[in-house]
């Protein structure tokens, strides 16, 4: 049995496939390869076009909300924090990320929770971060580990989806956090 009786699509593109090329080869083939070009670009720019039409652009600014007027309760401190977000995706934590937390929690499990530097804030603290609600710290990264070498207290937020991590954007806010944690004696607290 020939190889294209099981294959039977093989005979139809070899043929187009000819058909396109054909000039190629004789004294004008200057000619097929400049309509193989234009026509190759015309459909990879309707494609293009076609795609970009439900694009949303989210432009993210950074927020800085005040400090809030009323003492916290007993035993915590204001302390400022940048806030930032993410999701379990590959765009937010790499293509390979096991869907598991610095304490080995499962993200589908808890889709919410906080990541820091633990130096500053210890894990499996329950922490209320308005806007987003109450979620454990559970988590760490590089940035953050960075902003702590800056003096600078950055959580970052786990969202289920993308476009919620996107839309929260940076915002830098007042928390209420233990007065005997690392991050509420920091010097750059005003």
């Amino acid at each position: 049995m020939p190889a294209s009786a099981w294959r039977p699509w093989t005979r139809g593109t070899r043929r187009v496939l000819a058909w396109w090329f054909a000039a190629l080869g004789d004294r004008h083939g200057w000619f097929a390869a400049l309509r193989l070009t234009a026509t190759t670009l015309g459909i990879g720019l309707l494609i293009g076009w076609g795609s970009t039409r439900y694009l949303r652009i989210i432009t993210v600014e950074e927020k800085f909300l005040p400090k809030p007027v009323i003492e916290p309760a007993n035993g915590l401190r204001w302390v400022q924090v940048k806030t930032t977000a993410y999701c379990p995706c590959a765009i937010c934590c790499g293509l390979f990320s096991d869907g598991r937390t610095s304490i080995n929690r499962d993200v589908t499990k808890f889709p919410y929770g906080i990541a820091v530097e633990p130096k500053l804030v210890p894990y499996r603290l329950m922490v209320d971060v308005p806007g987003y609600g109450t979620a454990m710290v559970d988590d760490t990264g590089g940035a953050m580990r960075q902003s702590a070498k800056n003096g600078v207290v950055h959580f970052d937020l786990r969202f289920i989806t993308h476009s919620e991590a996107r839309r929260w954007g940076v915002r830098h806010m007042y928390i209420a956090l233990p007065a005997n944690i690392p991050a509420a004696s920091l010097v750059k607290q005003p």
